[in-house]
Order: structure tokens, then sequence, then C-alpha cells
């Protein structure tokens, strides 16, 4: 079977690198379209490694549409910001903040009480919608994807602003091959745009977030299965000492004295503000709690390894300079999980803490699969980065232990240490329903590709 997969963007193919590699072992032939602009803060040394490790994994460039280009991708983006306001109460940050996906001229218009009201408007959404889907497939990734001749095309992220992977979409339900929707992430469905034509099958990590697809986006419920979520394959069952460094290897690294215990902070990409902006410093709360713990005689000796979030620097170097003992950085640089090295670093910072706090991340996704209790901290200043649309998914599971201060987090940490986890069961039924494939023992890698072997042949 000839597979292929196409990101306008290299830095999700880290998400999809299990699965690769295990069509690969299967024996079927790959092909990645992908787009190679570099990005800030983050390396391709994934794809670098899969193209060492499987010399025979074939990458081309990902093309762009010519013709209509600025009229096709701001028609989009239209219905994009006609999406979100349909959901505007939960949506209200994007409402005002969409505005970067225009040129300013356009915003100006776009973003006045006259324009709201005809994009919230039903009959003007449809209007706009048949005439995004009357523009012409692109011929040159027509023939592109004629010449690879797959059996099936991924797309991802797909739903993502500026979505260059519609046109392979469409190019492909063209010629009559299989356009799969592959989920990156668990927020995507809640807090991106929205669909520009329907995938012919939809593959997402779980119920919760299937429902997102049908609710949100109208997608049929037969067309949608649930995989578990495969660049977590390797923190279940088969997760092994051998996965992480030794406890001294990773001390020594953040140059930390072995006989203290720590905490782990993991950065988000923004907090929202009241002013429904985005905020980027965290510092705050991160030297608020390192106080806190040093007037407590329970967890004075606790230290603090932050891990800053690679899109969030902006504060690190002000963290730094206040030279605040109890909080150490690790990497100085951020990194993303992305290679098995990275990976070890991640899961080692996981592993060896106590525990794990922030505010709203990914990282708890992880923080959970490795079974290490969950701070969440609802600081006055930052609640409203807990009401994004997609961190529900986690306050629903109930298994994030909640502090509205420093102090109330200390007290949480003293719990900890003293060996209570009484959320620990809440936890792993989380990773059972959120992060593993429904119904199947099988890695969610393996349960992925079957999925692909199985829609590939109905072509």
């Amino acid at each position: 079977m000839r597979v292929l997969f196409v990101s306008a963007n290299y830095s999700y193919y880290f998400v999809i690198d299990p699965v690769v590699r295990e069509l690969l072992r299967r024996g079927h032939e790959v092909h990645l379209v992908i787009g190679r602009r570099e990005k800030r803060n983050f390396p391709d040394d994934s794809l670098k490694n899969a193209q060492m490790d499987h010399p025979n994994l074939v990458v081309h460039p990902l093309l762009k549409r010519q013709f209509l280009r600025g009229f096709t991708r701001y028609l989009r983006e239209l219905l994009n910001y006609a999406h979100i306001l349909n959901y505007e109460a939960i949506r209200r940050w994007d409402v005002v903040l969409w505005g970067r996906f225009f040129p300013q001229w356009l915003w100006r218009i776009v973003n006045t009480s006259i324009a709201k009201a005809a994009l919230k408007d039903r009959v003007f959404q449809r209007k706009l919608r048949t005439l995004e889907q009357r523009i012409p497939v692109s011929a040159a990734i027509r023939s592109e994807i004629k010449r690879i001749n797959p059996d099936i095309v991924l797309l991802l992220p797909l739903i993502n602003p500026v979505s260059l992977e519609n046109e392979y979409m469409r190019a492909a339900q063209a010629l009559g091959i299989p356009a799969l929707y592959a989920m990156s992430s668990w927020d995507n469905t809640s807090t991106k745009g929205t669909f520009h034509g329907y995938p012919d099958y939809s593959l997402v990590w779980n119920k919760p977030l299937a429902d997102e697809l049908v609710y949100l986006h109208g997608h049929p419920r037969e067309t949608i299965y649930m995989t578990g979520t495969p660049r977590f394959s390797h923190l279940f069952d088969g997760f092994n000492e051998e996965a992480i460094l030794p406890r001294d290897e990773l001390y020594r690294q953040i140059g930390l004295d072995t006989g203290k215990p720590y905490i782990l902070y993991v950065c988000s990409t923004f907090l929202v503000n009241s002013e429904r902006k985005k905020e980027r410093d965290e510092s705050i709360i991160i030297l608020e709690v390192a106080r806190a713990l040093e007037k407590n005689p329970h967890t004075k000796d606790v230290k603090i390894l932050v891990r800053p979030h690679p899109l969030n620097m902006s504060y690190i170097s002000r963290l730094i300079e206040e030279k605040q003992p109890k909080v150490f950085v690790f990497p100085l640089n951020g990194e993303i999980p992305d290679t098995e090295e990275k990976i070890k670093r991640y899961n080692s910072s996981i592993y060896y803490a106590k525990a794990v706090m922030g505010v709203n991340t990914t990282a708890y996704l992880e923080v959970a699969a490795l079974d290490k209790p969950c701070i969440t901290l609802s600081f006055k200043e930052f609640t409203e980065t807990q009401q994004l649309p997609h961190f529900h998914h986690l306050a629903d599971a109930g298994f994030l232990e909640a502090a509205s201060d420093a102090g109330e987090a200390v007290s949480l940490v003293e719990k900890i240490l003293s060996g209570a986890d009484e959320l620990a069961g809440q936890r792993r039924e989380f990773v059972k329903n959120f992060l593993k494939p429904f119904g199947s023992d099988k890695p969610s890698d393996e349960y992925f590709s079957d999925l692909i072997e199985k829609l590939g042949l109905k072509r």
C-alpha cells in the first residue's frame, strides 16, 4: 500500500512519526508532502531522524495554490471567523484576536458590528460556503497527487487557520482517493477554525473529541474512528526505566542536588488575561510558588524545575535573572519532545518529579500517562485561560488538584509529599478513556496503522 501524509509544516511531523515508522515496518510505501519553512524554536530533528533511519521514506515539498490564492485564503478565513462567531460565548478571545489572519484593511471591515452580524447569519454562511466549494481544485496539486498515486491521503492538522492541507484534500477527493483527517492535538477541534469540506474519514483520539467533530463541525458520526494518541504509545504498557534517564544523570543535567525533591512546572504557550489578550509572563506564578515553598517548613527543601514552552520564552531570561535559589530552568531554550533523546529527557523530568503543576497545558496529558499527581493553578489573574474551550476535558475528568493561590498550591505539594494521591483513580481512568484506543488493547500507533490499511483498501 502507498500512503501519503500531508502537513503544511514539518513541526507537526513528530505527531505521526510513530505511525510512519509502524507503516514502514509493515512494508508499506510512505510518502510525506511537507512544508519546510523554518519555524522558530521548532527544529526538524524528528523528520531528519526518520529519514536517516528509513532511507526509503519519500519526502516531497508542499505545493501551494497559485490561481485565486489570496481570494481562497481570505474566503476560508471568513468562514473560520464565522464559525468562531457561532460559538462566541466560549471563543470570545478568538473573536478579538482573529484579525492576525487578515490584512489590516480587510480586518477593519470584518471587525465591525455590521460584518459580524452578517457572518453570524446562517444563510449568509451557507452562501459563503457554496462559493468556497466552487473554487476549482489546484491543477498542480492534483497532478502531484496523481503522480504519487497513493491509496490513501492523511492530512494534519487540516483545521488550523491558513490551512494549506485543504488543497490536497480537495485534489485527492477529486481523484477518488480517500482523504483522512488525522488529529494532531486535543485542542484542535475546539480552538482552531473549521473544515473546508468534509474528509472521507476522521481519526481522532476519543469519544469527546469525536463528539466535537459532530456537534461543532457537522461531521457524519459514521466516518469518525477513535484511535487513541499515537505519539503517546510509548508511555503505555511497554513503558520501562529504559525510556528515562537515570536519576543522577537527569539531576546532573539540570544542576540539581540529587538529595533534593522537586516539582515540575510546565509552562503554557500563552495565558489569557481579562482584557482578552494573550499574556505571556508566567514568572509571576512561578516566583510566588517558590517563595511560598520556602516559608513552609515541610516544603522548604523542594525545588521548582521549570520546563519552558518553546513558543513562550519571553520571560525565561527575567526568571533566570531573579536568581531565585529554588527555581531551575531546564532545558534553558525549551524544546519539543520530538526525538528519542528529547522524549527521554522530557519523560524523566516528569517521572522523578513529586508532582507537576501548571495552568493549562498539553503536558498534563503526558503527566497523566506517566501517573504523576497534577496541580492546576487557578490564580485570579489567569483563570480565564482555564475557560478556553478545550480545558473542560481535563476539568471534567476530575484528576487535577486545583489551587487558587500559592499558599494552596504549597499545601497540595505538602499533602503529596506525605504520600497522599487522592485523585490517582480519576487520573488512570482519564488515561484509559482519553489517550488509549477505543475498544482495543493495541498501542495507538498499531491501531491507527490498522485503520489506515483497512480504509486504504476501500479505494
